[in-house]
């Protein structure tokens, strides 16, 4: 697959200058992120454009967030994307950024009822190009770098379909009618207040909410002191104590001793741990 790489911040000046100059006002648009499955915390890796011509790699490590809100917050260029909902969180939590000028095409699915609705088979369907779903990329670290050619393939795939898939939808929901309800979904997903509430990261933990409020208080404790030690070695939070561990700790404080704890980590500080998660547990009853 050929694409444009753009790895800084005057490669993406010249390309949107270059775009604007050529009077373009749609692309394809679709990232991807690290979200606390290889190290720790959000991180945006990788986007991927579609303008009708070219098939553009951005990298966007080396480049500001003020060059990259040229890109996602230009008003005048509409960004075709596909369930963006997750895309929009991180990037608004994580840097700020709020994409605007959104066409987002996922909610067609829901309307017009397809059977599938991922991507991919919607591509198949109405295309009739059938995309290789392959699993070793569905949890790749896209954080890693160089990252590979054929990983880069498969992310730019996501994008070059969608401006005829677009075309076919869209015909689709006019034809049956529904095409004001799917522009009404499209505006409350683009107005959707997309900053996170910080009480989210406890409640999204299975089986917080069956927690009495005294355990509650306790469990955010637990939760933060995870955290913590994820940060300081970089690390995913499930690889410092597993998500089904921290419930077991506040229901039983004894389960502290057979909590699963990442061998990455040195005997000293694993008892740092259990110290401090001992200390926050004493209380329970």
């Amino acid at each position: 697959m050929n694409f444009i790489k753009i790895e800084n911040k005057a490669e993406l000046r010249s390309y949107l200058k270059k775009f604007e100059e050529k009077g373009l006002h749609i692309i394809a648009l679709d990232i991807e992120a690290e979200s606390n499955l290889h190290a720790y915390g959000e991180k945006l890796c990788l986007i991927q454009v579609f303008d009708g011509v070219n098939n553009i790699i951005i990298d966007p490590f080396k480049i500001d967030i003020d060059t990259l809100k040229l890109l996602f917050e230009n008003k005048d260029v509409l960004k075709v994307m596909y369930d963006a909902g997750s895309d929009l969180s991180l990037l608004k939590n994580t840097t700020g950024i709020e994409i605007k000028s959104i066409l987002d095409l996922r909610p067609a699915a829901e309307l017009l009822n397809y059977d599938k609705k991922d991507l991919h088979s919607l591509i198949a369907y109405e295309l009739g190009i059938f995309l290789e779903k392959k699993k070793k990329y569905q949890k790749h670290n896209w954080g890693k770098r160089p990252i590979a050619d054929d990983a880069l393939d498969y992310a730019i795939k996501d994008v070059i379909y969608l401006l005829a898939l677009k075309d076919v939808i869209l015909a689709k929901l006019y034809a049956k009618k529904l095409l004001e309800p799917f522009l009404l979904k499209n505006l409350q997903i683009q107005n959707k207040n997309y900053t996170r509430d910080p009480e989210d990261k406890y409640r999204k933990i299975n089986g917080y909410s069956r927690l009495r409020n005294g355990r509650k208080a306790v469990f955010r404790r637990v939760f933060d002191i995870r955290e913590k030690y994820a940060k300081l070695f970089n690390m995913a939070p499930h690889n410092v104590i597993q998500k089904t561990d921290l419930i077991n700790i506040v229901e039983d404080p004894g389960f502290i001793d057979s909590i699963r704890i990442s061998k990455k980590i040195s005997t000293d500080l694993i008892q740092d741990i259990l110290h401090e998660l001992r200390a926050v547990t004493k209380a329970i009853r």
